[in-house]
């Protein structure tokens, strides 16, 4: 299977998020999380530290496949894929998706987003996303499906 093909695949499995918020954000009258998100987002060296970490310690355990918008590589030495990170995080490439092959799941970052998402988790890896994101202070939770967005 083609990568593209198997990232839209992976793109339609249950989804996770490991995100600043315990939960989805709702919507307020006054729009108070676009002045708290503005912040985070002139913040995030932190976040970034944060998502690193997350990142470095999966690689010890699963093997990756690592695609940008003009580039893959299968487990990448740890220094590039460092170097990867940091030029997603700095705008420099727009998306970085991380697949695991052996568990047949991804991780997705985007440089605009605070969080990062993780498609097709289950048992083993599932539990040590939940870990990783709470030693970081951050939090793993199911993404709301576009049926719960519409109740909001």
């Amino acid at each position: 299977m083609e990568l593209r093909d198997r990232i839209d695949a992976l793109i339609d499995k249950n989804t996770y998020l490991i995100d600043i918020f315990p939960k989805t954000v709702p919507r307020k009258a006054d729009n108070r999380y676009f002045a708290v998100e503005k912040y985070f987002q002139q913040n995030r060296s932190e976040l970034e530290r944060k998502l690193t970490a997350i990142i470095l310690k999966l690689y010890c355990y699963y093997d990756f496949t690592v695609i940008t918008e003009d580039s893959a590589a299968e487990n990448p030495q740890a220094e590039e894929l460092l170097v990867l990170l940091k030029k997603c995080f700095g705008g420099n490439i727009g998306y970085i998706n991380i697949i695991m092959p052996e568990c047949d799941a991804m991780l997705s970052l985007s440089s605009s987003d605070l969080y990062m998402t993780a498609y097709n988790v289950s048992g083993e890896l599932k539990d040590m996303l939940s870990q990783l994101a709470c030693s970081e202070g951050l939090f793993f939770y199911e993404a709301p499906t576009d049926k719960q967005k519409e109740q909001k």
